[in-house]
Formats: C-alpha cells, structure tokens, sequence
C-alpha cells in the first residue's frame, strides 16, 4: 500500500511529461494562447509599416482580378516618388505578362520590390519542408526583384495562422519568409548573413529571432486587423497621385509614405486568402507577413518554453495541488485550488504580457482540477468506509444499550404492561426501567438525558445502573429521585436527566409517584371516563445540583385505568409544514384508544404519529410506557 502511495504520483508525473510533449491538449492550449494575445496590454506597431490594400473599391475602379500589372508598376511609381523605402508584393506574379517590361523597368527604377514565392509543404517528423514551387516569380521580372521571400504559413487544427516557417530551403536555396525578407532588408542584412541553429535564427551579429526547436516562428500580430499598421486603399493612392498632377487637393498626403516600409496585398470580397488568426476570424494573410515583419523590427518576439521547463513547472503545479488538497478540508481545499488556478494564470499573463514567452497553461488549469477531484473522491471513499466501520460499532452499541433495558414483559401481576423506545440515532438518551421490588410492588422509571448520540447513550447506561441500585434501599419514589440526583450530579457535565418513577403496588392498588423536571403523565379513569394529567414536576432535572427535594404524589386505581408515561419525542416530532404533534393530538390518540390494552393504544399512538409526520426522519428519540390496571 506505501509503495502504490508513491508510484500513483509517479506514474501521474510521468503522464504530464508525455502530455507535454505528445500536444495532446494543442487545441485547448492554443485556446489560452489566444486568450494571453487579446488580453494582455495593446501593442504598438511600427508606425513605418503600411498596408495597401487591393480593396473592393480597386477593383470597382480598376477592373476585375487580376490586375494589368501596368498599374502595378504605376503603384511602384508613386511608391518611389513619395520616398517608401520598401515595396513588398503578397501577390503570386508567376505567369508572363505583356506588361511584364514596364513593370520590371519600375522595379529596377525603385529597387526596392521585394516578390513573393509559394511552395507546397509536407510536414517530416516536426518541421515542415518545401517539395513544390506552386507560384514563383515571372521569368521577365526576376533581374528586377531586389529581394525574394515566401508565403508560406502554418494552420493549426483550428483553422488559426498563428506560426510561419522563417526560413525554407529548396534546391539548395534559401527563401526567408516574406516578413523576414522586408525586415532584413530594412535593417541592411544580406540573405547570405542570416544564420539558421537550433532554436533560432541569427540575423549578422547583432539581431537574433528566437524559434521554436522545429524551426517555426510564432507571430506576434500587434492587434485586429482593422486597428494596428496604416491602411490604404490602392486605388487612393492612385488616384491621389493623379489628382496632385492635376493640381487637385488629394485625398491622401502622399508625403505620409515617405521611409515607409509597404505591403501590397489583396482584401477584396471572394478574392483574398482570408483566414483566422487569434484576434479575427477573417484575417488577410498579407497581414501576417506584415506582422512577421513589425516583430522583426520591434524585436518583439513570442517564445514558447521547451519541453523540460514545461514539464518542470506543470509537475510542480501537480505536487503543489497534492499537498494542498490532501492538507486541508474540501471547502477550504476547493477554494485553494481556485486560488492556485487565478495565480498560475495571472503569472502566465504576466509573463505573456512583459516578456513574450508562454507554455502551458491548459494542463496546469486541468492538473489542478484533476487532483482536487481525484482527492475529494478518495476521501469521499475513506470517509464512506469510516462510516461503514462507525455504522457497525454503533450498531454493537445499539444492542449493548437495549441490552440495559429491561426484558419484554406484557403483565406484571393484575397490571398490563406495554413499553417502547426508538432512538433518532443509532443510540439515543431516552430510557425506561421497570424493576421488580417483591412479588407485589415494582418500579417504573421513564427518562430522557439532554443532548442525543453516543454520549447521551453513556448516560442514559449510568443512569439505568444507579436507579436499579438505589431503587432497593427505599419504596419512595421521591427519596430515591433524590438519591439519583445526588449520583449524577457528581458525574455528570454539562448535562441533565428528566425522569419520573412510580412504585406500583399490585395488592393495595394504588401507585405513588415523583418528577424531576419531566412533563405529567396521562391518567385515565375507566369509572368516570375521564382523561386527567398527572404528576407535574415536583422537583428539578437529575444531575443539575448537589442537593435537591421531590415531592411523592400517590394514588388509588381501578379496573380499567390506564397510565402513559412518554418523553418529549413524541411531542415534539415535526411534519413538513413545520407543525408540532403537541400535547393535545397525543391525548386524542391516548383517548382514542383507551378501551383497547396497552399493545392496542400504542399501535393507535404509532400510527397517528407517523401520519402526522408523514414517516418522516426522527429528530429525538420516542420512549413510552403504557399501564393498564
């Protein structure tokens, strides 16, 4: 058993690791990692890059898809004119045009045009590799590219873009994605001085990208698509040009695009790739590369932790939610493990938010969750079992607490006798005893101890063996209320017994009786045919003082009389309107049934009171004694 105590939490250690490196949450991770990038603090992009969008109103103005590459070089034209520093085409130009010469002349003017390659990717092992070119560069405009790059991107399950492979190689050249290509060249890095290792991608001497073990880069967006970089419409800028040649006010300041780095891409309705990236369920890709390229510039990188810090920091989330949970109680263990979920997350924000840098946070959230459960249950269990082991002694104390009761007896003499206890509990306080004083004359006692369970139980078994020795030295019942009072005062803490004891004598047909702090008993009389109360407390409860005096009350009885001694139970007893039983309904029964022997009034009492109660859950214990002379 010690041995599986310590190779449950291995086996579950082991288990983290292998989810962490298997990906097997990757969706739901990635569902956080969304979460991180839109709450975390707005970024702000580099103001130097622009977006010139071949919007709905271009084609509107400028013709349907694809566009004469004659405005292309129109577009690059005023690009140059206006001082943009760079010009970056997200627009596959791979077949031969007519217009290819004039275009290619704007690009060699400008030298600064940077053009875009496509490859088909096959995923090998955990990086992506090029096995087709599937949009390249035209053979007429090639000497006029001053830089190349490629459009690739990576999908996750989701649909989501949130990672681009930086660097592909093919046939044994190199192809920087296009964000890359654009920042590099902007910072004056040649395609020869960029430097592929593990984990990263060194740019010259001074700029290093950090990447993913396979290669990927995650691309840090600075926001939606409508609320970060500067967007243009193509033909604004056109348009704006020509209305400056004309002497126009234009609608757009041309002289805004000066040092800017540009990208041109298509938004168009049916026309773009659009897909969904953390911030917009409709992105245009050309933003991802001009992402890629903002977190170039601004050295605002995103970097998931490795595998071993991962693991490192989700098993000691896991260790930690042991000994929380198996330290404290489940109220207090819920609410800690709430706790210990909000710091997690908060740290990882934090984290997210000042540096960049992100792991796992699903599992960690799951472990937590998963070990509160996994421990509540086992105590659920322990506790079960518990309880099943308290079951069975209270049962053994059950049968030990009747066996202090007397033995069935239905007559006494001329007297008939019926009795009945059933405890709320296994074990309860109330308590009768009927002992034999001689051959004529025997005592009845009926009482409740204060409080229920087990200890009432204690009690109920001390107050039975004194009254069975003190009940022998006298026949009045008050003088030996009172030497009982003297016992259980010197034993007892914090806790009382109500009782009263009659001494019957069968020869002389009379009783005599005493109360300590009990409620009267009921008498009926077969002669008059009339239900009294009698024996009202003469004297305090047993067990509150030292010294205390009870007064003896006797009395003669007839044939046909009846006596009910009962503890407050039966009074007591609640049904689902929150009503008492009460004395009066349990005089009523007691009437009801007064022609019937003492067997034939306590099924009447039963069975008024679990009417009344609706069998409900006893909530004291029910004790009473029926006599009837």
């Amino acid at each position: 058993m010690k041995k599986l105590t310590y190779l449950l939490p291995a086996l579950c250690i082991l288990l983290i690791v292998w989810f962490s490196s298997s990906e097997v949450f990757r969706t739901q991770e990635m569902f956080f990692y969304d979460l991180l990038m839109k709450t975390r603090p707005a970024q702000a992009a580099d103001p130097e890059i622009v977006i010139i969008e071949i919007s709905d109103d271009t084609l509107k103005n400028l013709g349907q898809w694809p566009l004469s590459r004659d405005f292309h070089a129109a577009l690059l034209k005023v690009l140059h004119e206006s001082g943009a520093s760079l010009v970056a085409f997200d627009l596959l130009l791979s077949e031969p045009s007519e217009s290819d010469g004039i275009l290619a002349e704007a690009m060699r003017i400008s030298a600064s045009t940077v053009l875009p390659y496509a490859f088909k990717l096959e995923k090998e092992k955990d990086s992506f590799r090029p096995v087709e070119v599937l949009g390249g560069i035209s053979q007429g405009l090639r000497p006029a590219v001053a830089r190349t790059g490629h459009i690739n991107v990576i999908v996750d399950p989701d649909g989501k873009v949130r990672r681009l492979p930086l660097l592909l190689r093919y046939q044994g050249e190199v192809f920087p994605s296009l964000g890359l290509a654009v920042a590099a060249a902007r910072l004056g890095i040649m395609p020869q001085e960029m430097r592929f290792d593990p984990g990263r991608l060194s740019l010259g001497t001074r700029h290093v990208i950090p990447l993913d073990p396979t290669g990927e880069f995650w691309v840090n967006y600075p926001g939606a698509w409508s609320k970060t970089f500067r967007h243009y419409s193509y033909f604004d800028i056109l348009k704006s040009y020509t209305d400056r040649q004309k002497g126009i006010q234009p609608q757009i300041d041309l002289g805004a695009l000066k040092g800017a780095v540009c990208f041109v891409g298509l938004t168009a309705t049916g026309t773009s790739e659009l897909r969904a990236n953390p911030f917009d369920t409709a992105y245009p890709m050309v933003g991802v590369q001009a992402s890629a390229c903002d977190s170039i510039l601004r050295r605002a990188f995103l970097r998931r932790l490795s595998l071993f810090p991962r693991s490192l920091i989700n098993t000691g989330i896991f260790l930690l939610s042991i000994k929380i949970c198996l330290g404290l109680a489940p109220l207090a263990a819920f609410f800690s493990s709430c706790a210990l979920g909000l710091l997690c997350a908060g740290f990882a924000w934090l984290v997210f938010s000042l540096s960049g840098v992100f792991g796992d946070l699903f599992l960690p959230l799951a472990t937590i969750a998963f070990v509160y459960v996994a421990i509540l249950l086992r105590k659920f269990f322990a506790e079960e079992q518990k309880r099943r082991i308290l079951e069975k002694e209270l049962e053994i104390a059950a049968s030990i607490q009747r066996s202090f009761l007397p033995a069935d007896a239905n007559r006494l003499g001329s007297i008939g006798i019926c009795s009945y206890l059933e405890p709320a509990r296994f074990v309860g306080g109330d308590l009768y005893d009927i002992i034999s004083l001689d051959e004529a004359v025997f005592g009845v006692f009926i009482g409740d101890v204060s409080g229920k369970g087990v200890s009432a139980s204690l009690v109920m078994a001390q107050t039975i063996s004194l009254l069975r020795v003190l009940a022998r030295d006298s026949r009045d019942p008050a003088e030996v209320l009172s030497s009982l009072n003297d016992q259980l005062s010197a034993i007892l803490k914090d806790r009382f017994v109500t009782g009263q004891y009659l001494v019957v004598d069968t020869k002389a047909n009379t009783w005599q009786g005493a109360c300590a702090g009990h409620m009267p008993l009921f008498c009926y009389h077969k002669v008059t045919d009339t239900l009294t109360e009698a024996l009202a407390a003469s004297g305090p409860p047993l067990g509150l003082s030292g010294s205390a005096s009870y007064k003896t009350y006797s009395a003669v009885f007839q044939p046909g009389d009846k006596i009910l001694m009962y503890t407050d139970g039966w009074t007591e007893a609640r049904n689902r309107k929150n009503q008492e039983f009460g004395v009066q309904r349990l005089k009523e029964a007691f009437w009801a049934g007064r022609s019937k022997a003492p067997e034939g009034i306590l099924s009447e009492l039963r069975r008024r009171h679990e009417g009344f109660s609706e069998k409900g859950r006893l909530f004291d214990d029910l004790t009473l004694v029926i006599l009837g002379f």
